[in-house]
């Protein structure tokens, strides 16, 4: 499944680095005219940047790929944890719905241990009756 087209940025694990997410992904989809999947985009990219951020505290590479009918959006950091979406019982603990968004916005959402850590991932199909 090679890609159309790649963007990728390295970000430290610092609060900033989910607004320098956003703004990649905005650019990649205005380039790409997807204007459509620039709210989704950016709402899965922040979450998935901001759990690096909160949880891995590592470096991190944000890659957004165009395939045929998708953009694949996956962070890479150094942590090899893997990522815990929050129960819906969990009611007392602050926060933790980034995963619950990330599923709800994307076609699919996943992730992968890789050499060094892991890569977390989410599409969003092209064609908006898909998604």
């Amino acid at each position: 499944m090679p890609s159309l087209e790649l963007y990728t940025e390295d970000l430290l694990p610092v609060t900033q680095a989910a607004r320098h997410a956003r703004d990649v992904v905005t650019e990649a989809c205005v380039r790409w005219d997807l204007d459509h999947l620039t709210g989704p985009a950016t709402l899965i990219v922040s979450e998935l940047v901001s759990n690096v951020v909160d949880h891995a505290h590592t470096m991190m590479t944000l890659e957004i790929s165009r395939h045929d009918s998708f953009v694949c959006l996956t962070v890479r950091d150094g942590s090899s944890a893997p990522p815990i979406p929050r129960r819906d019982s969990d009611t007392t603990t602050p926060g933790g719905f980034g995963l619950r968004l990330v599923a709800f916005s994307s076609a699919d959402w996943g992730w992968r241990p890789e050499p060094g850590g892991k890569a977390v991932w989410a599409t969003l199909a092209l064609d908006e009756s898909a998604a």
